[in-house]
């Protein structure tokens, strides 16, 4: 058996003394937060697309906006939703989950470097 609490006799960490730092609690909460908004809104803009076709279907057909029926602009913007969900999560990943991976990772690091001491 090892001193160490955290390791197994294998040397395989144990999880939950590392899943109970306060930086890896803020990193679950910031992924959390972000694919939360992010989902709801693409479940949103499927539900409208789906809404759209489902009872509307002689409006988007006949409306016309710039000369292009209402239907096309409601396909497209599906398209370039998602396109835009998309950016909008490897922006976020980049700007705010990124470095609170970065805190928990150093925490995990510190953790161990004291352990090991």
């Amino acid at each position: 058996m090892t001193t160490d609490a955290s390791l197994t006799e294998s040397g395989a960490a144990i999880w939950s003394p590392i899943l109970a730092l306060p930086e890896f609690v803020e990193l679950r909460r910031r992924r959390r937060a972000v694919t939360a908004s992010l989902g709801v809104v693409a479940v949103g803009l499927f539900t409208s697309f789906l809404v759209g076709f489902a009872f509307f279907p002689e409006v988007l057909g006949r409306t016309a906006l710039l000369g292009i029926p209402l239907s096309l602009w409601v396909v497209f913007s599906q398209f370039a939703g998602t396109w835009l969900l998309v950016y909008a999560y490897f922006r976020l990943s980049r700007t705010y989950i990124q470095p609170a991976a970065d805190a928990a990772v150093l925490a995990i690091e510190l953790r161990h470097q004291e352990r090991a001491a």
